[in-house]
């Protein structure tokens, strides 16, 4: 047993010294025994040299031989266990690899994409690069990148934003009414609501004879106090102290004043109130047929009618416009043979004289104008038997005239309430001109529904405003309060103006603060509400150029209407100012804006 054991460790030993796999470290230091090497420690020291190759292979970038490492390996490779053990050292194929034709493809494309770096948008867009690239080599900045795109619009937004300022160099006319106006200004105004004697007398001197001081060589102060002291007077009628005649709102007057029925019951009272009030209002309407007189407002407590003189908004003739109305002022206007029209109203169409059901069902606007009293009466009499026949009919069919009566009653009841819709609305304005308007002047001197019968305003006739001296008027200042405002760290300097504030008062402002080099101000407006639809209507009426069209209104050239306005009391560029036939120039103004020489609203 012995001797068979020992014969086979000789033979191992034998095919391992053959095999000469035994390392420098198995040598002991006796040279006469050998120390035994484990297998596995051999198969380490295989892969460290692998690892060691393949690491030197990396570094070199170079491939390692399978060859070379089968041969390398020759003793072991007889054995079909160690190549198996070793195949994990070979290097396998990326199925995620691209392939030599799609790399040659994809440099074409990226060198013919290097104009710009949106290369994905150039291969959406199909954009022949080449030509692009032959175009843009001129210059870089031409390239159609998104950045030089943006820079392109912002650089020609900015040149737009510098070359064109925003605004405009004159100042709409607003023919609201207006009951308060506030100036804001980073800077002092030039003048002070605190005047002097010679500059209080100059202005009022200046206002009442229509001179314009800050112009034309006078003896008066030509201060800018005296100035702006002409600019805060008007002239109205009537006047009465305890009573607040603007706005006319028996609302606003107080139980005290309401309680006091004085007036309402001294006839004597009423009867001279209303003689002076017909005096003053015949006095100025007269100065505007002269043309000595631009424009006036008569304040009613239902209702203000605006007089405007011939050529002011380039108009030729004489007109006047009502705001608001009701359904009976309109039938009161109808029953006097007043030819008007509504220009605010969107279903404006011809109305005749009648007043019938199916006249009233059909049409919106009452103007005679559009055909002659001859062919209204015709009409008349045509639509009196079209009713005979209906009713003739309806007797034959059998119908009762008890019946026809409510047919004809309900008729008119639907066409009343459709009369109605618009009133006490901006629709409702009521346009006159020409002949007319001396109508409805004699309409409203004696209009009973002018004056209250009841309230704190019953027995006071309608409030007279306007720019120039007339009978009766009386000469009212506006209150005037200045202020300073502190917002954080900045400063801005108030003036506030109160009372009836014209049409052209914020022009005149705006002018004499223009004058006085003031660079900077706003400026916000307290409106009537119910007079708004005075600018809303523009002129009053869709201008038309054909001739053979009788109710058109002719618009006369600027030239004429200034010169024949030349003594309504106006300066010549306020005069030029109202005169000016642009319906574009009308505007309704909440605020405005003053800067670098222009002017902006809203």
């Amino acid at each position: 047993m012995y001797n068979s054991y020992q014969r086979y460790v000789n033979f191992f030993y034998r095919h391992i010294s053959n095999l000469n796999l035994h390392t420098p470290m198995a040598e002991s230091k006796n040279a006469s025994t050998l120390e035994w090497t484990h297998p596995d420690q051999v198969m380490r020291l295989h892969r460290m040299k692998l690892k060691k190759r393949a690491l030197q292979a990396r570094i070199n970038k170079t491939t390692v031989n399978d060859r070379a490492t089968t041969t390398d390996f020759n003793p072991l490779n007889s054995s079909g266990s160690i190549p198996q053990r070793l195949s994990y050292c070979q290097k396998r194929k990326n199925p995620f690899a691209i392939n030599e034709t799609c790399k040659k493809q994809k440099d074409v494309t990226s060198a013919g994409l290097e104009i710009s770096n949106d290369n994905t948008l150039f291969e959406l867009l199909n954009i022949d690069v080449q030509k692009e690239k032959s175009k843009l080599d001129s210059s870089i900045n031409n390239s159609l990148t998104f950045e030089n795109v943006l820079s392109k619009l912002e650089s020609t937004n900015q040149t737009v934003d510098i070359n064109v300022p925003k605004g405009t160099k004159h100042i709409p006319i607003d023919w609201t009414l207006k009951t308060k106006m506030r100036f804001m200004s980073p800077k002092p105004f030039p003048w002070s609501s605190k005047l002097k004697t010679s500059e209080e007398a100059s202005g009022t001197t200046g206002f009442v004879r229509c001179l314009n001081i800050g112009e034309k060589e006078t003896t008066l102060d030509t201060s800018l106090n005296a100035r702006f002291h002409q600019c805060c007077l008007i002239w109205q009628h009537p006047s009465l102290p305890w009573l607040e005649l603007f706005p006319r709102s028996a609302g606003k007057v107080s139980a005290t004043l309401a309680n006091n029925t004085s007036i309402v019951n001294n006839q004597n009272m009423k009867d001279a109130l209303y003689r002076e009030w017909c005096d003053s209002f015949r006095s100025l309407f007269h100065l505007l047929r002269a043309r000595q007189c631009p424009y006036f407002y008569m304040c009613a407590n239902a209702f203000t009618v605006l007089f405007r003189a011939a050529g002011i908004c380039g108009l030729s003739e004489i007109h006047a416009l009502v705001t608001p109305t009701t359904s009976g002022f309109r039938q009161a206007l109808k029953q006097e043979e007043i030819e008007y029209s509504m220009p605010l109203k969107k279903d404006s169409k011809r109305r005749s004289d009648t007043i019938d059901a199916e006249s009233k069902i059909a049409d919106v606007t009452y103007n005679a104008a559009d055909s002659q009293r001859e062919n209204n009466n015709y009409e008349e009499e045509n639509e009196d038997d079209d009713e005979e026949t209906q009713d003739a009919w309806l007797e034959s069919l059998g119908v009762e005239n008890s019946e026809i009566k409510k047919i004809n009653h309900s008729q008119t009841r639907l066409a009343l309430e459709k009369e109605s819709e618009v009133d006490n609305l901006r629709q409702s304005l009521v346009f006159v001109k020409g002949v007319e308007t001396q109508a409805l002047f004699n309409f409203l001197i004696n209009c009973k529904s002018a004056i209250a019968m009841t309230g704190g305003l019953a027995g006071v006739p309608p409030t007279l405003l306007a720019p120039t001296a007339f009978h009766g008027a009386i000469l009212k200042p506006l209150q005037v309060r200045e202020s300073i405002l502190r917002d954080n760290n900045d400063i801005y300097y108030s003036l506030e103006l109160r009372g009836p504030l014209l049409p052209h008062v914020l022009p005149s402002l705006c002018h004499l603060m223009k004058s006085s080099q003031l660079e900077q101000y706003s400026a916000s407006c307290a409106q009537l509400a119910s007079t708004t639809s005075f600018s809303t209507a523009k002129h009053g009426h869709a201008v038309v150029t054909k001739e053979e069209d009788s109710n058109t209104t002719k618009v006369a050239p600027n030239v004429f209407g200034q010169e024949n306005l030349s003594d309504c009391g106006f300066n010549e560029e306020l005069l030029s100012h109202f005169c000016n036939s642009d319906p574009s120039r009308i505007e309704v103004l909440d605020s405005l804006k003053f800067f670098n020489g222009l002017y902006t609203w809203s």
